[in-house]
Protein backbone atom coordinates (compact mmCIF):
# COMPACT_ATOMS: atom_id res chain seq x y z
CA UNK A 1 0.00 0.00 0.00
CA UNK A 2 1.36 3.21 -1.19
CA UNK A 3 2.11 5.91 1.48
CA UNK A 4 -0.36 8.43 0.07
CA UNK A 5 -3.21 5.43 -0.91
CA UNK A 6 -5.08 5.73 2.93
CA UNK A 7 -4.99 9.54 3.21
CA UNK A 8 -6.37 9.83 -0.51
CA UNK A 9 -9.45 6.70 0.04
CA UNK A 10 -10.08 8.69 2.59
CA UNK A 11 -10.36 12.17 1.34
CA UNK A 12 -12.52 10.54 -1.77
CA UNK A 13 -14.91 8.86 0.68
CA UNK A 14 -15.46 12.20 2.42
CA UNK A 15 -16.25 14.16 -0.63
CA UNK A 16 -18.32 11.23 -2.36
CA UNK A 17 -20.25 10.78 1.04
CA UNK A 18 -20.61 14.81 1.28
CA UNK A 19 -21.99 14.90 -2.52
CA UNK A 20 -24.67 12.58 -1.59
CA UNK A 21 -25.84 14.46 2.09
CA UNK A 22 -25.87 17.30 -0.10
CA UNK A 23 -27.83 16.12 -2.83
CA UNK A 24 -30.48 13.76 -0.36
CA UNK A 25 -30.97 16.59 2.67
CA UNK A 26 -32.61 19.21 0.12
CA UNK A 27 -34.40 16.49 -1.65
CA UNK A 28 -36.15 15.36 1.54
CA UNK A 29 -37.07 18.63 1.93
CA UNK A 30 -38.22 19.56 -1.23
CA UNK A 31 -40.33 16.42 -1.53
CA UNK A 32 -42.39 17.04 1.71
CA UNK A 33 -42.99 19.92 -0.44
CA UNK A 34 -43.75 18.50 -3.22
CA UNK A 35 -46.17 16.62 -1.56
CA UNK A 36 -47.78 19.41 0.00
CA UNK A 37 -48.01 21.04 -3.54
CA UNK A 38 -49.88 18.33 -5.32
CA UNK A 39 -52.00 17.77 -2.10
CA UNK A 40 -53.07 21.31 -2.92
CA UNK A 41 -53.46 21.36 -6.35
CA UNK A 42 -56.18 18.53 -5.79
CA UNK A 43 -57.95 20.32 -3.07
CA UNK A 44 -58.19 23.11 -6.08
CA UNK A 45 -59.34 20.64 -8.92
CA UNK A 46 -61.84 18.29 -6.96
CA UNK A 47 -64.48 20.42 -4.69
CA UNK A 48 -65.42 17.10 -3.93
CA UNK A 49 -61.96 16.30 -2.48
CA UNK A 50 -61.49 19.32 -1.43
CA UNK A 51 -64.42 19.10 0.99
CA UNK A 52 -64.19 15.61 2.26
CA UNK A 53 -60.43 17.14 3.03
CA UNK A 54 -61.43 19.87 4.76
CA UNK A 55 -64.24 18.14 7.13
CA UNK A 56 -61.45 15.05 8.07
CA UNK A 57 -59.13 17.56 8.82
CA UNK A 58 -61.55 19.48 11.32
CA UNK A 59 -62.45 15.79 12.73
CA UNK A 60 -58.82 15.01 13.53
CA UNK A 61 -57.16 17.81 13.67
CA UNK A 62 -55.14 16.92 16.91
CA UNK A 63 -53.52 14.23 13.77
CA UNK A 64 -51.88 17.30 11.81
CA UNK A 65 -50.65 18.43 15.66
CA UNK A 66 -48.62 15.38 16.02
CA UNK A 67 -48.31 14.66 12.35
CA UNK A 68 -44.18 15.52 12.89
CA UNK A 69 -43.82 13.27 15.95
CA UNK A 70 -45.63 10.30 14.22
CA UNK A 71 -43.24 10.72 10.96
CA UNK A 72 -40.26 10.98 13.49
CA UNK A 73 -41.28 7.62 15.16
CA UNK A 74 -41.86 6.17 12.26
CA UNK A 75 -38.85 6.81 10.66
CA UNK A 76 -36.91 5.84 13.77
CA UNK A 77 -38.67 2.35 14.19
CA UNK A 78 -37.79 1.19 10.28
CA UNK A 79 -34.56 1.92 10.40
CA UNK A 80 -34.23 0.68 13.90
CA UNK A 81 -35.69 -2.43 12.56
CA UNK A 82 -33.09 -2.49 9.39
CA UNK A 83 -30.11 -2.43 11.28
CA UNK A 84 -31.23 -4.44 13.74
CA UNK A 85 -32.30 -6.83 11.35
CA UNK A 86 -28.70 -6.49 9.84
CA UNK A 87 -27.33 -7.25 13.02
CA UNK A 88 -29.13 -10.44 13.98
CA UNK A 89 -28.17 -11.63 10.65
CA UNK A 90 -24.41 -11.46 11.60
CA UNK A 91 -24.90 -12.84 14.87
CA UNK A 92 -26.95 -16.02 14.04
CA UNK A 93 -24.13 -16.49 11.06
CA UNK A 94 -21.98 -16.02 13.62
CA UNK A 95 -23.77 -18.70 16.56
CA UNK A 96 -24.14 -20.90 13.61
CA UNK A 97 -20.38 -20.90 12.98
CA UNK A 98 -21.48 -20.10 9.22
CA UNK A 99 -18.89 -22.05 6.84
CA UNK A 100 -19.74 -18.86 4.01
CA UNK A 101 -18.71 -16.14 6.89
CA UNK A 102 -15.99 -18.04 8.50
CA UNK A 103 -14.58 -17.71 5.06
CA UNK A 104 -14.88 -14.70 4.20
CA UNK A 105 -13.53 -13.43 7.27
CA UNK A 106 -10.66 -15.31 6.94
CA UNK A 107 -10.17 -14.37 3.24
CA UNK A 108 -10.34 -10.61 4.63
CA UNK A 109 -8.73 -11.04 7.44
CA UNK A 110 -5.70 -12.69 5.37
CA UNK A 111 -5.97 -9.73 2.88
CA UNK A 112 -5.49 -7.29 5.27
CA UNK A 113 -2.16 -8.73 6.71
CA UNK A 114 -0.66 -9.05 2.98
CA UNK A 115 -1.22 -5.68 2.33
CA UNK A 116 0.36 -3.62 5.63
CA UNK A 117 2.76 -0.97 5.29
CA UNK A 118 4.41 1.54 7.58
CA UNK A 119 2.43 5.04 6.39
CA UNK A 120 -0.94 2.46 6.79
CA UNK A 121 0.07 1.51 9.72
CA UNK A 122 0.50 4.59 11.32
CA UNK A 123 -2.88 5.85 9.86
CA UNK A 124 -4.85 2.97 11.39
CA UNK A 125 -2.99 3.06 14.69
CA UNK A 126 -4.03 6.84 15.17
CA UNK A 127 -7.68 5.79 13.88
CA UNK A 128 -8.11 3.23 16.74
CA UNK A 129 -6.51 5.29 18.96
CA UNK A 130 -9.41 7.61 18.35
CA UNK A 131 -11.91 5.53 18.56
CA UNK A 132 -10.94 3.96 21.24
CA UNK A 133 -12.61 4.21 24.72
CA UNK A 134 -10.37 6.68 26.00
CA UNK A 135 -10.40 8.58 22.42
CA UNK A 136 -14.27 8.72 22.32
CA UNK A 137 -14.46 9.46 26.13
CA UNK A 138 -12.55 12.31 25.54
CA UNK A 139 -14.17 13.51 22.91
CA UNK A 140 -18.18 12.69 24.26
CA UNK A 141 -16.59 14.59 28.01
CA UNK A 142 -15.36 17.65 25.78
CA UNK A 143 -18.02 18.55 23.87
CA UNK A 144 -20.66 18.01 26.81
CA UNK A 145 -18.92 20.11 29.28
CA UNK A 146 -18.61 23.07 25.88
CA UNK A 147 -22.58 22.32 25.85
CA UNK A 148 -23.01 23.00 29.66
CA UNK A 149 -21.18 26.15 28.82
CA UNK A 150 -23.53 27.11 26.52
CA UNK A 151 -25.96 26.21 28.49
CA UNK A 152 -27.42 23.06 26.53
CA UNK A 153 -28.45 20.99 29.54
CA UNK A 154 -30.79 18.86 27.77
CA UNK A 155 -28.01 18.00 24.63
CA UNK A 156 -25.18 17.08 27.37
CA UNK A 157 -27.29 14.86 28.70
CA UNK A 158 -28.61 13.32 25.48
CA UNK A 159 -24.61 12.70 24.27
CA UNK A 160 -23.53 11.65 27.66
CA UNK A 161 -26.83 8.79 27.96
CA UNK A 162 -26.35 7.82 24.53
CA UNK A 163 -23.06 7.22 24.68
CA UNK A 164 -22.90 5.78 28.18
CA UNK A 165 -25.79 3.43 27.02
CA UNK A 166 -23.93 2.22 23.87
CA UNK A 167 -21.02 1.13 26.11
CA UNK A 168 -22.47 -0.77 28.06
CA UNK A 169 -24.28 -2.65 25.61
CA UNK A 170 -21.22 -3.49 23.69
CA UNK A 171 -19.90 -5.11 26.99
CA UNK A 172 -23.51 -7.02 27.20
CA UNK A 173 -23.27 -8.28 24.03
CA UNK A 174 -19.55 -9.30 23.55
CA UNK A 175 -20.77 -11.32 27.32
CA UNK A 176 -23.37 -12.72 25.38
CA UNK A 177 -21.39 -14.06 22.56
CA UNK A 178 -18.45 -14.62 23.32
CA UNK A 179 -16.80 -14.80 20.30
CA UNK A 180 -12.41 -15.17 20.02
CA UNK A 181 -10.30 -12.64 18.31
CA UNK A 182 -8.36 -13.70 15.57
CA UNK A 183 -4.85 -15.34 16.18
CA UNK A 184 -3.00 -13.02 18.37
CA UNK A 185 0.47 -13.85 16.33
CA UNK A 186 -0.95 -11.89 13.80
CA UNK A 187 -1.91 -8.91 15.60
CA UNK A 188 -0.47 -5.67 15.24
CA UNK A 189 -1.83 -4.10 18.43
CA UNK A 190 -2.66 -6.31 21.70
CA UNK A 191 -6.58 -6.57 22.47
CA UNK A 192 -8.00 -7.88 25.73
CA UNK A 193 -11.92 -9.27 25.76
CA UNK A 194 -14.40 -10.92 23.46
CA UNK A 195 -14.42 -10.19 19.36
CA UNK A 196 -18.62 -9.73 18.73
CA UNK A 197 -19.10 -7.09 18.20
CA UNK A 198 -16.33 -4.93 17.83
CA UNK A 199 -16.34 -2.25 20.49
CA UNK A 200 -14.30 0.31 18.85
CA UNK A 201 -16.45 0.06 15.58
CA UNK A 202 -20.24 0.20 17.97
CA UNK A 203 -18.55 3.19 20.31
CA UNK A 204 -17.57 5.21 17.47
CA UNK A 205 -20.50 4.89 15.60
CA UNK A 206 -22.49 5.79 18.86
CA UNK A 207 -20.50 8.94 19.53
CA UNK A 208 -20.20 10.16 16.18
CA UNK A 209 -23.81 9.57 15.29
CA UNK A 210 -24.49 11.32 18.56
CA UNK A 211 -22.76 14.35 17.57
CA UNK A 212 -24.11 13.96 14.06
CA UNK A 213 -27.37 14.83 15.02
CA UNK A 214 -26.41 17.42 17.52
CA UNK A 215 -24.48 19.76 14.72
CA UNK A 216 -27.65 18.91 12.40
CA UNK A 217 -30.05 20.86 15.24
CA UNK A 218 -27.48 23.40 15.67
CA UNK A 219 -25.90 24.15 12.28
CA UNK A 220 -27.62 26.60 9.17
CA UNK A 221 -27.21 25.41 5.42
CA UNK A 222 -26.74 22.23 3.92
CA UNK A 223 -23.21 22.31 2.88
CA UNK A 224 -22.37 22.37 6.50
CA UNK A 225 -24.95 19.87 7.38
CA UNK A 226 -23.31 17.32 4.92
CA UNK A 227 -19.75 18.09 5.71
CA UNK A 228 -20.52 16.67 8.96
CA UNK A 229 -22.67 13.58 8.45
CA UNK A 230 -19.96 12.95 5.97
CA UNK A 231 -17.58 13.48 8.36
CA UNK A 232 -18.80 11.55 10.96
CA UNK A 233 -18.77 8.81 8.51
CA UNK A 234 -15.79 8.54 7.69
CA UNK A 235 -14.03 8.76 10.89
CA UNK A 236 -16.72 5.60 12.06
CA UNK A 237 -15.53 3.84 8.94
CA UNK A 238 -11.92 4.29 8.87
CA UNK A 239 -12.22 3.25 12.97
CA UNK A 240 -13.96 0.17 12.15
CA UNK A 241 -11.17 -0.70 8.99
CA UNK A 242 -8.47 -0.34 11.55
CA UNK A 243 -9.61 -3.14 14.13
CA UNK A 244 -9.45 -5.38 10.73
CA UNK A 245 -6.09 -4.46 9.39
CA UNK A 246 -4.42 -4.56 12.75
CA UNK A 247 -5.49 -8.00 13.24
CA UNK A 248 -7.73 -8.08 16.44
CA UNK A 249 -11.15 -8.34 14.74
CA UNK A 250 -12.62 -10.06 11.79
CA UNK A 251 -14.92 -8.10 9.27
CA UNK A 252 -18.03 -8.80 10.68
CA UNK A 253 -17.20 -8.19 14.02
CA UNK A 254 -17.03 -4.14 12.99
CA UNK A 255 -19.93 -4.86 10.67
CA UNK A 256 -21.90 -5.83 13.29
CA UNK A 257 -20.90 -3.19 15.68
CA UNK A 258 -21.53 -0.26 13.31
CA UNK A 259 -25.42 -2.11 12.80
CA UNK A 260 -25.78 -2.14 16.58
CA UNK A 261 -24.20 1.31 17.00
CA UNK A 262 -26.93 2.72 14.27
CA UNK A 263 -29.56 0.73 16.06
CA UNK A 264 -28.71 2.13 19.40
CA UNK A 265 -28.45 5.96 18.22
CA UNK A 266 -31.95 5.73 16.43
CA UNK A 267 -33.43 4.55 19.57
CA UNK A 268 -31.78 7.06 21.56
CA UNK A 269 -32.06 10.04 19.52
CA UNK A 270 -35.80 9.01 18.35
CA UNK A 271 -36.48 8.81 21.95
CA UNK A 272 -35.01 12.26 22.78
CA UNK A 273 -36.81 13.70 20.06
CA UNK A 274 -40.37 12.52 21.21
CA UNK A 275 -39.86 13.77 24.80
CA UNK A 276 -38.66 17.30 23.10
CA UNK A 277 -41.72 17.49 21.14
CA UNK A 278 -44.20 16.61 23.38
CA UNK A 279 -43.12 18.84 26.06
CA UNK A 280 -42.93 21.16 23.44
CA UNK A 281 -46.81 20.80 22.21
CA UNK A 282 -47.44 20.76 26.00
CA UNK A 283 -46.25 24.19 26.98
CA UNK A 284 -47.71 25.31 23.69
CA UNK A 285 -51.43 23.71 24.94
Amino acid sequence: MSDATPFLLLALLFVLLWGFFFAALPAIRSSIKVTAAWVAHLVSRYPRFGTFFSRASKRVSFLRTYLPLAAIVLVGVVATVWTLDTFIDLAEMVHAKSPVLQRTDARIHDWAIRRRGKPATIFFEAMTEIGSPVGMGIVTAAVAIGLIIRKRYRWAIYLAATSAGGALLNLELKRHFARARPDIAEQMMRARGYSFPSGHAMGTTVVCGALAYLALRSLWGWGAKAATLAGASCIAISVSISRVYLGVHWLSDVAAGMAAGFAWVFIATVTYEAIRRLRNLRQRA
